[in-house]
């Protein structure tokens, strides 16, 4: 595993992450073998070659590992290689069986069953049943727990268990994005012995999953070890995974240059071009949903005024983002998902109008040391850049907006407390524009 040298393109979302990594690379030490195993992994070619250890560069710090207590989709990289849920997501988008290996629909839709897995256990060694499904959806759902998966379970109105192996799940209306709701790595079954051994899952994993913990050293790395009981016959294939954090761009793509490490995740937007020429090296993914918008803090004045959200909507021009960004590898959306996808929505872009947000601006009242606080992301280029770009877009209709760039877990805390102006923002990987239609921040 030491000259492999695959790269997927910024957040390769369209595959399912936890088999790009668990089930998926046991990468060969020459490059083209290298990506031909890797994609054998991916049911494209023959079958792979079992044994060695991943070692992966990534972007981001989990922070914290508790699949239900965090919405940082780099602790989402970690929680998907050791937990699971009822349902996962397969590389054509639509769910699939995972601890639930089939379930029924009602005529009306309101009720769901799901026949769990047989033979599923812990890393702990104890079997996983009906009763930690409940535990874990009451747990998300529980306002104590504070979850910011909360509202991917919000629409069950009940959960029972029929016996250890059935779970019946009851939902208040019909709700078509149900089964994506439940792909999702927030919505992980973890067993509740575990939770009250600690009072939490911060700092240590107890899953289902195909990889087991070993270790995890804050803004460090995370190593996996493979798990020799796991459910699915022969996988994973990895005899573990090494997860380096590596947060600066430009050490992120020499480290997998120089074999370092064997795969690195969030490709520098920069090096694209670059690594695109570079034979050695395969870059794989194509279009995501991994898209940036500003949130308002519509609990504060004056970002709870229509007006001057049109006006700063009227300002925004998406080119430039883009270029700054991720240098001209994006486009500009005009919804949650590119126009290809399902729920793509077609329309015109219309181009900025500053004079106009300025006559929008004229009719309110400001304060004269008016100066809102833009919080952004200080661990990921792809953030900051946008917020340098918008701050100076907003200094077109005389808005001094004073950026505000917080470590992740600060970031985290300010944004789901409210403590924040506007908030340049972030998703990844969702499926359903429902996953954050329906929450309320």
């Amino acid at each position: 595993m030491s000259q492999a040298r695959v790269t997927t393109q910024p957040l390769m979302d369209a595959f399912d992450r936890r088999k790009l990594l668990a089930a998926g690379a046991a990468l060969a030490a020459v490059p083209i073998a290298g990506w031909d195993r890797f994609a054998a992994a991916q049911g494209a070619t023959p079958a792979p070659v079992p044994g060695g250890i991943l070692r992966a560069g990534v972007q981001g710090d989990p922070t914290e590992l508790d699949p239900h207590l965090t919405v940082l989709a780099a602790a989402g990289l970690v929680i998907e290689l050791v937990y699971e849920g009822l349902v996962d997501v397969g590389p054509d988008l639509l769910p699939q069986p995972a601890l639930a290996e089939s379930w029924e629909i009602s005529a009306d839709g309101l009720t769901y069953t799901f026949a769990l897995r047989p033979g599923v256990t812990f890393h702990n060694g104890r079997a996983m049943t009906a009763a930690d499904v409940i535990y874990s959806i009451e747990r998300i759902q529980n306002p104590e727990t504070a979850s910011p998966s909360a509202s991917y379970t919000s629409g069950i109105a009940g959960i029972t268990a029929l016996d250890d192996a059935t779970v019946v799940v009851t939902l208040a209306a019909p709700d078509a994005s149900f089964l994506s709701k439940l792909g999702y790595w927030g919505v992980a079954i973890v067993p509740r012995e575990e939770v009250e051994k600690t009072g939490d899952l911060t700092q240590t994993m107890v899953g289902t999953g195909p990889f087991t913990f070993t270790e995890y050293v804050p803004n460090t790395q995370v190593v996996l070890g493979r798990n020799e009981s796991y459910w699915e016959a022969g996988k994973p294939y990895l005899d573990g995974v090494e997860l380096s954090i590596v947060p600066e761009d430009t050490s992120r793509t020499a480290a997998l240059v120089s074999g370092t490490v064997d795969l690195i995740e969030q490709v520098p937007h920069k090096d694209i071009t670059t690594l695109q020429s570079n034979e050695a090296v395969v870059l794989a993914g194509e279009r995501t949903t991994n898209l940036r918008w500003i949130v308002f803090n519509l609990r504060r004045p004056p970002f709870d005024n229509l007006d001057f959200r049109r006006a700063v909507a009227m300002t925004i021009d998406r080119g430039p983002i883009i270029d700054a960004a991720v240098f001209g590898h994006g486009e500009p959306l005009l919804g949650l998902f590119p126009d290809a996808f399902w729920a793509g929505y077609q329309g015109e872009i219309p181009a900025p109008d500053p004079e106009a947000a300025r006559a929008l601006l004229a009719g309110m009242t400001l304060p004269d040391d008016f100066a809102p606080r833009l919080l952004t992301w200080a661990q990921y280029g792809f953030l900051s850049n946008t917020s340098v770009v918008i701050q100076e877009q907003l200094r077109q209709i005389g808005i001094a907006a004073e950026i505000d760039a917080q470590e992740n877990a600060i970031y985290i805390e300010n944004f789901f407390t409210g403590n924040y102006d506007i908030a340049v923002m972030g998703a990844s990987g969702y499926l359903d524009p429902n996953e954050w239609l329906e929450q309320s921040l």
